[in-house]
């Protein structure tokens, strides 16, 4: 089996996502200090004459039976995520010893928790409680019991989660951090005030965001939806139109938040993996290129998470419903196959997770009603997508007639559609994939199209 940093031997049926990657034992301990670098191993005298847990002890620690009476200070939280948890470099989203003592400090239960106010908690307040959740499930133990004497306030703290990016830039470790919380959150859906958060977001209101010409294809392809969506664009206008407002899908955060997601890791894929180098040429002038040899260790990981986020959404049904579309709409494998990090030596991890994604992406089921498909359904379902690109060729390629005239036998590999496709230039093929393909529509109008996005379509 494939050695993967951190997480031992990889395994594709139980994958976990929450594991930091842990340096060896070092052979002598070293004092801690605020921020600096320290071995991944801890004993209890060093746990004890740590200066976080002398900070405990004067806060919110209860070892001694009492609770200090100390008020609490948010410049506490901020001071002690700011030296303490923030990681400025590496591969690791954060300093796991340091962590560890303020979970055995009991820092979330005694302190974070007790202490958040959805209105005036500050981002490192947040952040703080997503690490230390993070920490829970990275160490096996139960993560949103302590959440359960105020379900409404939990509510209303992955809220405040979901809305942490709006106007502020993560680096890439705050990033890693929060999209390992977002896996754990997904991953907890039998937790009845978790999934009542978070599956919002697999919902058809997802939908708004997808491009004209895929809002058109799932539609013809699950005719039973248009009802529902008119039922759920109707109801959305009627609460707009109370609360006094325009409708507009896209302020909402159902809508943008997986694909504002999406957008985020690939622009870190396509730009941050491999850091922009200068070099120069014979002329003595500056050139930019991509410098394969230096890779962001950081970036690889969250690219790694990032995968398997994916392929947690698109493993388990209530969520690979109407996420799945999103995904296809993106092309999020295809892009990932034809990025640098695809094929490199460190990319190794990253290119079999792509695969798996591939594969849960393209699995035989029914997404909405969750049967099996059979051979034939499947065969039909390659043959209908076949007949709908041979129309759209027929339509409006002129250059490709002999494809659109050709049986499915003669087209059906690989090798014969790119023989077929060959008659056109690097630009019209492009524009052939990036614009004609949008507008293929096999069984609805574009007046039809409009409507039903704009929820004014009348019932039948």
């Amino acid at each position: 089996m494939t050695k993967v940093y951190g997480t031992g031997t990889y395994d594709f049926k139980r994958h976990r996502v929450a594991e930091y990657p842990a340096k060896l034992p070092a052979e002598k301990t070293v004092a801690a200090k605020p921020g600096g670098a320290v071995p991944s191993t801890i004993t209890l005298s060093e746990i004890q004459r740590d200066r976080l847990t002398k900070i405990a002890a004067e806060n919110w620690s209860r070892a001694g039976g009492t609770k200090p009476e100390k008020p609490f200070e948010p410049e506490l939280v901020k001071e002690i995520y700011e030296t303490e948890l923030v990681v400025k470099g590496g591969r690791k989203p954060v300093p796991l010893q340091r962590v560890m003592i303020l979970e055995v400090s009991q820092y979330l239960e005694n302190y974070l928790w007790p202490n958040f106010d959805p209105e005036t908690a500050t981002f490192e307040h947040v952040m703080s409680m997503i690490i230390m959740v993070n920490e829970k499930f990275r160490e096996n133990v139960a993560a949103w019991v302590c959440f359960y004497d105020r379900k409404e306030l939990f509510k209303a703290f992955l809220e405040r989660v979901l809305r942490l990016k709006e106007g502020r830039e993560l680096s890439i470790a705050e990033k890693t951090n929060y999209l390992v919380f977002m896996i754990n959150a997904f991953q907890s859906l039998e937790d009845e005030v978790v999934s009542e958060t978070v599956l919002r977001l697999a919902s058809l209101q997802s939908w708004h965001s997808l491009s004209y010409g895929r809002f058109q294809m799932e539609l013809c392809l699950n005719m039973d939806l248009i009802k529902k969506w008119k039922r759920m664009m109707k109801r959305e206008v009627k609460e707009a139109a109370t609360r006094g407002e325009i409708f507009d899908p896209s302020t909402k955060l159902e809508v943008k938040f997986l694909r504002n997601l999406i957008e985020e890791f690939l622009e870190v894929l396509d730009s941050k993996v491999f850091p922009q180098q200068q070099c120069v040429n014979e002329d003595d002038e500056v050139i930019d290129g991509n410098g394969l040899e230096k890779v962001d260790d950081a970036c690889v990981l969250y690219c790694e998470r990032f995968m398997e986020f994916l392929i947690d959404l698109l493993s388990q049904l209530p969520t690979r419903r109407y996420l799945r579309p999103l995904v296809a709409d993106v092309a999020v494998v295809a892009k990932c196959h034809l990025s640098a990090l695809y094929r490199h030596e460190k990319g190794k991890l990253f290119a079999q997770l792509v695969d798996l994604l591939q594969f849960y992406e393209k699995f035989e089921i029914n997404d909405h009603a969750g049967t099996q498909l059979t051979d034939d359904e499947v065969l039909q379902c390659n043959y209908d997508r076949f007949l709908s690109f041979q129309l759209l060729a027929f339509k409006k390629i002129p250059k490709l007639q002999e494809l659109a005239l050709a049986n499915i036998g003669a087209i059906h590999k690989r090798a014969d559609l790119s023989k077929k496709l060959s008659v056109l230039s690097p630009e019209e093929l492009k524009d052939l994939v990036c614009c004609k393909a949008t507008d293929n529509v096999p069984c609805i109008g574009d007046r039809e199209t409009e409507r039903l996005q704009k929820g004014t379509l009348g019932p039948e």
